[in-house]
């Protein structure tokens, strides 16, 4: 916008293309990792068909249309399926691809729905801009504003609900990423023969006809390359990776084991920043996780879930045994599980998971039973062991929780402990720190949270005992690298 605007203020000729490029290329300078972004992709892909497609599908639809009909019935009819119809067409050109890659399916419906949908979206862009633009003066007098935008949200979410509801509106699709990557070559060589005069479409099709066997082996060369590219960049390494994502103020942490084995301990609170996190720890063709433990059914640690079970084949989801009812976003999550096929399994202290690569999960809490009053004291509690070096993570277990932890006799001792609530002074209490001796404390927290995470009393005990704390807040993502023996540790924004 910015671009087009200023390409008018000098007089300039302005190219939607290269506003579209120019864009995507200064949010990837800013943030590289939204190249892998699904919604990015997305939005991208969509809005450069409209700007390849939508001309070209109305005034081929018009010539077709003025063969059989007069022009002013082509007139009304084109009024009619522009924008319902065609513009939809456009932009699912390029979509379409991407979403069978990421989704598996094909919706069946999304012509009717985008024709009830697409009229309602000026007023959720001109309004929510306007709240965006008057809020950065004063939240109050962009209220207004909000309820108006607000109102079409509603509209547009209740009709997609609705559609989504609609049995057969989705046909499942099992296609790899490299049939979707040819598709693009397709669609990329049908899109510029197409758009080249006719007679030089008549050579260029004769010369295709000739030289295909060449261009072909050319074209399987070149993606053989960049598959064996990527392959190598998506590769596990032999080693234990813990990454801490920075999910604001919540809980997520990502496990890949030696060979590659993956494991999702919460969510955060917000799908859309657990994708993108997750879109720097997995290979964009990689669609698996084999196992997600949800802690307990606060939001700041299961809301992210959401639609995860959507998105990846989860073949096991481990929790503390709460069942429907302790929340609508928790009830979310265990009926996305329970849809997709994924089993879904209680903890119970004593337990032991062998994952495999020689790492396994030692269950510490919770027990048989479960604290009916303070849903954080059920929390999942898991040590990691993988040769000498180990892991505690507690969730959002309180000082009762750690207790009973202490009374059982189970190993607690851990190379790394993630501090339990996010630093809050009802955790990681000074006997329990002494029992864990951790070298490495983690704390997950949102920067100037409004709860003051860590608290100063959690970073005393956690000096009093000699550990490093490194917090999500103050360095982002925070990863630790292990072959069994040595330890290390990075961050990244």
């Amino acid at each position: 916008s910015i671009y087009l605007v200023a390409a008018r203020w000098m007089g300039r000729p302005n190219y939607a293309f290269a506003s579209l490029f120019l864009a995507g290329w200064l949010m990837t300078l800013i943030r590289p990792f939204t190249l892998w972004d699904v919604g990015f992709q997305l939005s991208f892909t969509a809005t450069l068909g409209l700007m390849l497609y939508a001309d070209g599908l109305t005034q081929w639809t018009r010539r077709q249309l003025l063969r059989v009909a007069d022009r002013q019935t082509v007139r009304q009819i084109m009024a009619v399926i522009s924008e319902a119809v065609l513009i939809t067409l456009a932009a699912q050109i390029l979509t379409l691809p991407l979403m069978i890659g990421y989704f598996r399916q094909i919706s069946l419906i999304s012509l009717p729905a985008n024709a009830l949908i697409l009229p309602a979206q000026p007023g959720v862009m001109i309004w929510g801009g306007l709240a965006t633009l008057v809020g950065m003066i004063s939240p109050l007098l962009a209220q207004p504003f909000a309820w108006a935008a607000w109102l079409f949200l509603t509209y547009t979410i209740s009709l997609v609900r609705m559609f989504a509801r609609v049995p057969g509106a989705a046909v499942p699709v099992d296609v790899s990423w490299t049939a979707v990557i040819f598709i693009y070559i397709f669609i990329g060589a049908a899109t510029w023969l197409i758009i080249q005069p006719p007679e030089k479409r008549a050579r260029w099709a004769g010369l295709l006809r000739q030289n295909l066997s060449q261009k072909a082996a050319l074209a399987l060369t070149g993606m053989a390359a960049l598959l064996v590219i990527s392959w190598n960049n998506g590769q596990a390494d032999g080693k234990l990776h813990i990454a801490f994502l920075n999910v604001g103020q919540g809980d997520a942490t990502f496990i890949q084991t030696p060979s590659g084995r993956q494991i999702l301990i919460d969510g955060g609170l917000y799908p859309s920043v657990l994708n993108d996190q997750l879109g720097r720890q997995i290979p964009f063709w990689d669609k698996e996780i084999d196992l997600v433990i949800a802690t307990h059914p606060d939001a700041d640690h299961v809301s992210g879930l959401a639609d995860l079970f959507d998105r990846y084949r989860i073949p096991t989801l481990i929790t503390d045994g709460e069942g429907l009812g302790e929340s609508p976003i928790y009830d979310a999550v265990l009926q996305g599980a329970e849809a997709n096929g994924t089993e879904i399994r209680r903890a119970v202290a004593g337990e032991t998971i062998e994952i495999g690569d020689g790492v396994r999960l030692e269950i510490v809490h919770p027990g048989d039973t479960l604290n009916e009053e303070n849903r954080n004291e059920n929390s999942v509690s898991m040590r990691l062991v993988y040769g000498e070096f180990t892991y505690l993570f507690t969730g959002d277990a309180e000082q009762e929780a750690e207790q009973t932890m202490l009374a059982n006799g189970r190993p607690l001792n851990a190379v790394v402990f993630k501090a339990g609530h996010h630093g809050s002074n009802s955790s990681s209490s000074a006997p329990f720190l002494q029992a864990v001796r951790p070298q490495i404390i983690i704390v997950s927290a949102g920067k100037d949270n409004k709860f003051g995470h860590p608290r100063p009393e959690v970073l005393q005990r956690a000096q009093d005992i000699g550990a490093t704390v490194l917090r999500t807040d103050e360095l982002g993502t925070i990863e630790v690298v292990t072959d069994g023996r040595t330890m290390w540790w990075q961050a990244r924004p």
